[in-house]
């Protein structure tokens, strides 16, 4: 499904990426972890046209290099971004329809959808006509997710959707994640909580200043002495 060949993203004489490879093949969930700075976010904001990069990135058989990225979303790859960043004024039912924005619906199929997103999170839907930026950090993750949703994304890609949350929240949002993948959207999950994200992936590439060192299914990843020392704790 996306296939990335030699990517490469420079501020100035800084290299934050340098020549990155890397699938995500259609159902799967696949996982980049690493350290803070590592390039994980730099990664996906070139994949969503957001900054210039090099290199080659083709969705579906499609080159995208160098597409604005409203035609990326509209292509079907859909980003949470770090941060959530919830429009703060507009209320929940208002935050989920402009995730719409880019579809040609129906105010019933528009509905039937909103309603689908307060089945994976019933919390959005006891706080529905509640202002976004009163809600915990954690009803604005589950807030994003389900907007990006609203968009149909083929693609949906998470950046960093565990930052500054509680652990009970983190366990909500990774069983989420789950629920996500069986409803047939790939996923491309970035994480510098190592252990919660090999636990739902399907593989893994490890990303050390700007390069992949590592990429393996996510159970032999878990298993790699060097990759348990430096990321998982043991």
């Amino acid at each position: 499904m996306l296939h990335i060949e030699n990517l490469s993203v420079s501020y100035g004489s800084i290299h934050a990426v340098r020549k990155l490879s890397l699938q995500v093949e259609e159902g799967e969930v696949v996982t980049l972890i690493g350290s803070n700075g590592a390039g994980k976010t730099t990664t996906v904001n070139a994949i969503c046209g957001t900054i210039p990069s090099k290199g080659t990135i083709h969705y579906r058989g499609k080159n995208m290099s160098g597409l604005p990225t409203h035609q990326i979303v509209r292509e079907g790859i859909v980003m949470v971004p770090e941060g959530r960043r919830v429009f703060p004024k507009l209320t929940v039912v208002q935050n989920l329809m402009m995730g719409a924005y880019t579809r040609k619906a129906s105010p019933l199929e528009l509905q039937k959808d909103i309603e689908a997103i307060y089945q994976l999170f019933p919390r959005l839907l006891e706080r529905k006509a509640q202002l976004a930026g009163t809600m915990s950090g954690g009803e604005q993750q589950m807030l994003a997710i389900g907007r990006a949703i609203m968009s149909k994304p083929k693609l949906l890609i998470l950046d960093e959707p565990s930052m500054g949350l509680a652990p009970i929240v983190v366990k909500d949002i990774f069983d989420t994640i789950q629920k996500i993948k069986q409803q047939g959207i790939t996923i491309l999950l970035i994480e510098q909580n190592a252990t919660k994200a090999l636990s739902v992936a399907d593989r893994g590439y490890v990303l050390e200043n700007g390069e992949i060192s590592f990429h393996d299914t996510a159970e032999n990843l878990r298993s790699q002495d060097r990759i348990k020392k430096a990321y998982l704790g043991h």
